[in-house]
Formats: C-alpha cells, structure tokens, sequence
C-alpha cells in the first residue's frame, strides 16, 4: 500500500492496525525519521514499555540472520517490540522484501512490528516495490514541508510550551530554517525552550537575538548579494564575516551550495515546473522567489558551472597554505559580483 505526502503523514499518526510492517522513505532522511517517531508513539502502549531494537545496513549485511532473529524474539517482560532499520538505497532490500513477504502470509507472522527509514528511493526500488504490493505493509513516500505546514509546526511546538509567536517573528523564523526537517525540528525545539515560560509573544527582536546564526545571516546575505550583483551590500557582509573570523572554506562551501540549488531550479524549471521554490534543498519561501528567480536570470547553467570550477580553483589555492585565503576568496566574489551586475 503506498501513500503519499499529507496522506503519509496521517498514516505515520493513525496507523491501521492491520499493518505490521512500514517503509518511510524520502529525499530528506528527517521526514522518514519524523514518521518513524510518530509511529512508534502510536504503538507504544499505555502501560508498560514499548521495546525499540535499531539496525543498519551494516549491521544486517554482516549477519542477515539478525533481522529475522529480531522480528521474532519476544520480550522477556512481554513488552511489545519494534525493529527500527535505517537503510540506505536497495543494500539490503532483498532481505527487508522476504521479511516483508514473510509477514504479509499470515497475521501476527513476527512478535515484533517493522519500521524500514530510507532515503530517496525511485519508482524502479525493489524494496519500494515489495512495500507497495503487501496488504500488511505500508509504504509512505514523504515529500518536503510547504511554508504553511512549517509555520503550523512551529505554532504547535511552541503551543505545548504555552507560548505564542507574533506573525512577524514567525515568518523570519521559518524563513531562515534548513531544508533538513532533523536540523529544522533542533531550531524549533530550540526556540520553544527559550519561549517556555516567556509570558508575553515571541517577537522579532527575541528571534534576532536568539539567532546564533548571525554569521549565517551574513553569509547568506553576502552570497545573495554577489549573485544579485550589489557590489555594496556583497562588500559590506563580507567585512562582517572577516570581522567575526568567519573562514574562507565556510564561505566558498555556502556559494557551491547556492550555486548546486540554483542549478536545481534550472533543472526542474527546465522540465516544466515553474515554480520549483519549495522542492528545492533549502526551499525557497514564496516571498523569497522573485528575487531567487532574478538572480537566476543572471546566471543560466553554463555560467553556474563555469562557478564551480572557479570555487574549485579558489578552494585549492585557499589550501595550499601560500599565504591568507581572504583574498583569494574576496577576488572571486568580486568577479562574480561584477559579472552579475553586467549581466541582463
């Protein structure tokens, strides 16, 4: 049974109790580790403990006796059990697929339930494709937050602290979140902690204050600025990050990966979709686009490529040791910047 998106999600929360077995997969290991988490709270019971036992592609393929083992041994305390594998791509899938297989024969096959976490797994994915054919597995193919289901969350985390956000703060809040629902859901705990007890709204002026992103403001602000071609703004955030000691691999790795995202954009926007903003790693807020889709008029593919060599090259003589890698880094730049405020 294969579900998808919103569907999966409401699947991972109220699970069919039918179903003893689930493959959570998508492009970001978070949302197959969210859904994980939700289900195991579902099937953890309201007295006593629920058991969890953690595999890997490791793990298994050194001793492929050990999940079968696993799914049948019973608690000793008679406490229920889960088998949690976290695999990567179709490693193992020839032995998650024949316990799946095995488990879809008869009810109640193993004394313990199955949750399989997976990345990005195409339609072609021979574990994708035993999940989807059992009557007794679910698979749920998880798809990347949209701005709106962010906000939600984070209104919710913040509610069971009994706390409260004003519009403002939420929308620089989400804005600056990663793409990466694990590393997204650390800064949203983060911020209900600190508003625990607040007695008042969080503001923006709590959020700017809470940032220990600053650095990663300039950052971004100084890449943007450079590919929008303002000289002045690029200049200005880049003294900042000398002043706070930021290192020129840092910046040269924040430009690869606005330049590989840019590429995406091209990539998808090439293939029909118009506006790709959300699917993109970080995701690109609706406010936010315009302007992304200027800078993307700046530079088409072969422009972007011919930026990776240039981080390539500025990357290896920031290495070399011959002398301080600022300059090299504040050359390239400013070659990008001028390139980008002559381009149409």
């Amino acid at each position: 049974m294969l579900l998808k998106g919103k569907q999966a999600v409401t699947f991972s929360r109220r699970p069919d109790p039918a179903i003893w077995a689930v493959l959570a997969f998508g492009e970001d290991d978070g949302l197959a580790n969210d859904a994980s988490a939700s289900l195991i709270k579902v099937w953890a019971p309201k007295t006593g403990e629920l058991e969890v036992s953690v595999l890997d592609d490791d793990a298994i393929k050194k001793d492929p006796s050990l999940l079968f083992d696993n799914l049948e041994a019973v608690s000793l305390l008679g406490d229920p059990r889960v088998i949690r594998v976290r695999t990567n791509g179709d490693k193992i899938a020839a032995l998650l697929s024949e316990a799946i297989a095995e488990g879809d024969k008869t009810e109640q096959r193993y004394a313990a339930k199955l949750i399989i976490e997976a990345g990005s797994l195409t339609s072609k994915s021979k574990l994708r494709a035993a999940a989807t054919a059992a009557k007794r597995t679910a698979c749920l193919q998880m798809f990347a937050d949209e701005a709106g289901d962010i906000e939600d969350r984070v209104k919710a985390a913040l509610l069971d602290v009994g706390a409260t956000i004003e519009p403002a703060a939420l929308h620089a809040f989400t804005g600056d979140l990663p793409g990466h629902r694990g590393i997204a859901n650390s800064e949203i705990e983060k911020l209900a902690l600190y508003a625990r007890g607040l007695g008042r709204d969080v503001s923006l002026t709590d959020i700017r204050a809470l940032s220990a992103t600053d650095i990663d403001h300039d950052l971004s602000a100084a890449i943007r600025a450079t590919l929008a071609g303002d000289l002045i703004a690029a200049n200005t955030a880049l003294q900042r990050l000398e002043i706070a000691g930021t290192s020129a691999i840092s910046i040269l790795r924040a430009l690869q990966s606005e330049t590989l995202r840019m590429l995406d954009a091209h990539k998808r926007m090439a293939a029909g979709e118009g506006t790709p903003n959300m699917k993109l790693r970080p995701p690109v807020w609706q406010s936010d686009w315009p302007a992304f889709r200027a800078r993307l008029g700046k530079w088409p593919q072969k422009r972007l490529l011919r930026i990776l060599e240039r981080i390539y090259d500025a990357e290896r003589q920031a290495k070399s040791g011959s002398g301080s890698a600022d300059p090299v880094v504040r050359v390239l730049m400013n070659d990008l910047g001028k390139a980008a405020a002559h381009a149409a």
